[in-house]
């Protein structure tokens, strides 16, 4: 497990997209020790998809492997704001 991969996070992170993906980033994970979610297109998050962001941070710390984000919009610095989290804390970007 040595690949780093990188997905790019969608305009509409919400309820309607984790399910899907929540898959890419199982795949992902499985698939290397890094994964990097690329949120320059993110223009809405819900708290659906912050679940899901933190479960994927866990995860991925118990397979030894890391995630990040990158390229944080307005929008998703309100999503974590909303849910009472700093997105600029150094936990936060490398879950």
């Amino acid at each position: 497990m040595s690949e780093s991969r990188t997905l790019r996070m969608p305009a509409q992170c919400d309820l309607r997209s984790v399910q899907s993906l929540r898959g890419e980033m199982l795949a992902a994970l499985d698939a290397g020790s890094a994964l990097t979610l690329d949120c320059a297109a993110v223009e809405r998050a819900d708290m659906a998809f912050l679940q899901l962001v933190l479960a994927a941070g866990r995860s991925a710390a118990r397979r030894g492997a890391t995630l990040a984000l990158t390229n944080r919009t307005g929008g998703l610095d309100v999503a974590f704001r909303r849910a009472g989290l700093d997105p600029s804390a150094p936990a936060m970007p490398a879950l």
